[in-house]
């Protein structure tokens, strides 16, 4: 028995490293920055909340899975060169991720059903925007191939900033769209885009023989190095004007906890040796950001509401 049990949370484990679980804080702290800002009119909807964060987390699962399967059929992903070892080292099948990619979408689906229950009725916003998640989560490496047409960043700073606040706040608000919430998002969008295009800087040769047309490989390593210190530094002169303009957007300065690396890697990225430790680095450290934010956007919550 005990070692039915052991073998059975190996393989629950096994797939839960393979979804990446590590990025999910890029979908989190939209979503509860979201939360803090819609706090005035959202009412009783802890149940609501719950039910629809866990739907976003569960999808961006499901999207991590299926571009670690077609970045494996692409042979973007080798023995040679992979950011993603599941498939390369035979960690699991083809067929076993790609079908738990599937059972994401599903139970993403699902999630957001109970979520729309709680709101009471049916809003068109939170449903667009829902479907609009799922679409990218599939065509980023698939289908459309945003990834492979210089559309990766664009697509990653609207998903992982302005979609995923817009439409928590549509669902906290009674299907309602929000400016507030809107404008938000875009700082943790040009973060999530800057770790993305980090990560294409490095991978370009390896991009390129593949036959994948990232930004980086369009505009070469100097003018994508001049992107990437705009995608770091532009998010704290946003920060800074939106704190300015309204008291409710203090939530938006745990941004500046991770500003001494974000001004470390915008000014000093053009030495060809420091390129790969600062693309390795910078998305680790802003996963450890995401964290800490989230315990700070936790105690600003029970503090101010």
């Amino acid at each position: 028995f005990y070692q039915g049990i052991t073998k059975m949370l190996s393989k629950v484990s096994t797939y839960i490293c393979a979804s990446r679980f590590q990025t999910f804080t890029i979908s989190l702290f939209p979503a509860l920055l979201a939360y803090v800002l819609t706090s005035d009119v959202r009412g009783n909807t802890t149940a609501t909340f719950s039910f629809i964060l866990t739907a976003i987390l569960v999808l961006h699962a499901g999207a991590n899975l299926c571009n670690t399967y077609f970045d494996y059929k692409d042979k973007v992903d080798t023995k040679e060169h992979n950011s993603d070892a599941t498939l390369v080292e035979a960690i699991l099948s083809e067929d076993q991720v790609i079908n738990a990619a599937w059972i994401c979408f599903a139970f993403s689906m699902m999630f957001f059903g109970s979520g729309v229950v709680f709101m009471g009725r049916a809003h068109l916003i939170p449903y667009i925007l829902f479907f609009k998640g799922m679409f990218v989560a599939y065509n980023y490496s698939s289908g459309m191939k945003f990834k492979h047409n210089c559309l990766g960043e664009l697509v990653v700073y609207s998903i992982f900033g302005p979609t995923i606040t817009t439409f928590v706040g549509a669902c906290l608000n009674k299907g309602m769209f929000s400016w507030l919430v809107f404008v938000a998002g875009s700082p943790l969008g040009l973060l999530a885009a800057a770790v993305l295009l980090s990560n294409n800087i490095r991978d370009a040769g390896n991009d390129l023989k593949c036959g994948v047309h990232t930004l980086a490989n369009r505009l070469g390593l100097k003018k994508s190095l001049n992107v990437y210190s705009g995608l770091l530094l532009l998010p704290y002169l946003q920060v800074t004007g939106l704190v300015l303009m309204w008291e409710r957007y203090h939530a938006l300065l745990a941004l500046w906890l991770l500003a001494p690396f974000s001004l470390y890697c915008g000014i000093r990225p053009h030495r060809q040796d420091a390129i790969s430790a600062l693309t390795d680095l910078f998305p680790l450290t802003l996963g450890h950001y995401h964290l800490v934010g989230a315990v700070y956007l936790a105690l600003f919550t029970y503090a101010a509401f």
